[in-house]
């Protein structure tokens, strides 16, 4: 999936997708988690990574 594409999917733009990616600490944890939902991560997964990084 393209940024340009994943951004349309999201209801977002593609430099907020690029943004994103390079891990730019204004883009939202929203937008981060609706992204890994809509490239096909399944809730149980990104729970996985988030304990895995010490957040919770």
């Amino acid at each position: 999936m393209t940024q340009a594409e994943l951004a349309e999917k999201l209801h977002s733009s593609q430099p907020r997708i690029a943004k994103a990616e390079k891990g730019d600490a204004s883009v939202s944890i929203e937008l981060l988690i609706r992204a890994m939902l809509a490239a096909g991560a399944t809730p149980q997964e990104i729970g996985q990574v988030i304990a895995q990084a010490g957040w919770i």
